[in-house]
């Protein structure tokens, strides 16, 4: 619902700019913009909640090509469109937002963990919470949003003054400007496919955020101190790499750091860490370029040398979480070795069978039917997978068995799927023993439990909850 209104929001505002009459109907337009400005953050919430902690980091670089995408091209369409007139570029903008509100709406469920949370605060209605808001947050979080701060007000060292200051220095003109900067965002979206992720696996998100950063820094240096224009650029572009590897890295840190509940808010603050940044850079690096042109990519440096010290500082918090999390991924029930087979006797037959049956009426699941029986039947196969053992760590692990594939087909899932629709490309089973059951054997884990997702297919699930008809596309 914010991603929606905000992209709502974000398309009137810019409609009311392309139309606005006079000066102080532009200003009101550009503070509904403003204030309808939560996409990023809302977006990067959205990804952490339907994505597992080993490939966060992907998907939120993922997310990032899209603003270096729009920092690629927008420029060049903008300028080709003002041509038919100076107001059509944003009255284009405002077209955009609005297909993608429309997409939104149409295509995206609401996050599984907002609607848990929602759950959960209904049942939990009338009893006392503990503390909550900024001061509940652990110092790791606070620590995260100054490197976030640092990082912005380095960042805006390039948009606000590389402009000038390559004008001044070496003579460019603002249309090899332009095109130096689109390289910037192309090396930066180039980075986020090829490099990121296979960085990540080797260094981890604290390495790998580190790292950025000390690119950056090293590429605000080439900048300040470079002989030529071709270091120079080599610089600029070497600090939009580092940006690549840091910003999704920090993301990914961000939400781990956070639980479920304040996600929203953690994430929130790190973007408006950064966007503040990004404010008071321009404001104090100006003032350093009057002195000298080479001062304001010298102090950038050394802003983002302190992110990097701060995020190596924390490393040892986000391990504790990682590892807190890592306890929820263990297999189920695992067998000693070597594996032994349970002897099924009529007491376990009656026990079990009325603890299922209990869980099920509580729950308001519906199971007489045989299509309603196959589901679950299916279900129960996704979620205990056979187990074997490592011969090296002498440890069990889940295989990937014909049992899962049989489990999709005797749902009458095709190409893949799972017993509630949703496509398993990897085919790998579940591991999850959260507070919530994952269905999907992939890493989106999106479908928290069966009444929570929605796909094309759940319209005609038999397996479902009494009394609750499911809505396609609500």
């Amino acid at each position: 619902a914010v991603l929606i209104g905000s992209l709502f929001g974000a398309a009137i505002g810019s409609f009311c700019q392309g139309l606005a009459p006079n000066y102080w109907c532009l200003m009101a337009a550009r503070v509904i913009s403003g204030g309808c400005g939560a996409v990023g953050s809302t977006a990067n919430v959205y990804v952490s909640d339907i994505t597992h902690e080993a490939s966060r980091g992907q998907y939120l670089g993922y997310l990032m090509n899209a603003n270096g995408a729009a920092f690629a091209f927008g420029p060049g369409l903008g300028g080709g469109l003002s041509r038919l007139g100076l107001n059509i570029p944003i009255e284009i903008n405002g077209c955009a937002c609005l297909v993608a509100c429309l997409m939104a709406f149409s295509y995206l469920p609401e996050s599984p963990v907002f609607v848990r949370q929602q759950l959960d605060s209904a049942r939990m209605a009338g009893q006392r919470h503990g503390s909550s808001g900024w001061s509940s947050f652990p110092a790791s979080v606070w620590a995260v949003c100054g490197v976030e701060f640092l990082r912005g007000m380095s960042f805006s060292a390039i948009f606000a003054l590389y402009g000038l200051f390559a004008n001044r220095v070496f003579g460019m003109d603002s249309l090899h400007i332009g095109y130096a900067v689109c390289v910037g965002a192309l090396t930066l979206i180039c980075t986020n496919v090829w490099l990121t992720h296979p960085l990540e696996c080797v260094l981890g998100h604290i390495g790998s955020a580190a790292l950025g950063t000390t690119t950056m820094a090293v590429g605000e240096l080439s900048m300040a101190f470079a002989p030529n224009l071709y270091l120079s650029l080599l610089g600029m572009w070497s600090v939009y790499m580092g940006q690549a590897i840091a910003g999704c890295n920090i993301a990914a840190v961000t939400s781990m750091l956070a639980t479920d509940e304040n996600r929203g808010e953690v994430m929130s603050m790190q973007q408006m860490a950064q966007a503040s940044g990004r404010v008071v850079g321009p404001i104090f690096l100006g003032h350093l370029a009057d002195i000298h042109p080479h001062l304001p990519f010298a102090a950038a440096a050394v802003c983002v040398f302190l992110a990097t010290g701060i995020l190596l500082s924390i490393s040892t918090a986000h391990e504790r979480r990682v590892v807190e999390d890592s306890l929820y991924d263990v297999p189920l029930l695992a067998s000693p070795r070597p594996i032994v087979g349970e002897e099924v006797t009529k007491a376990d037959i009656k026990e079990l069978g009325t603890f299922l049956c209990d869980l099920l009426t509580e729950g308001g699941y519906q199971w007489h039917e045989e299509s309603q029986r196959g589901a679950l039947k299916s279900a129960l196969k996704c979620y205990f997978p056979p187990l074997v053992f490592d011969t090296r760590t002498g440890l069990a692990e889940e295989t990937v068995p014909p049992v899962f594939a049989a489990a999709a087909k005797d749902a009458g899932a095709v190409g893949g799927a799972t017993p509630f629709g949703t496509p398993n490309p990897n085919m790998r089973p579940v591991t999850s023993v959260g507070a919530e059951c994952n269905f999907t054997g992939d890493d989106s884990n999106f479908l928290r439990s069966p009444m929570l997702g929605r796909s094309a297919s759940f319209n005609r699930r038999p397996f479902q909850r009494a009394g609750r008809p499911h809505r396609v596309g609500a």
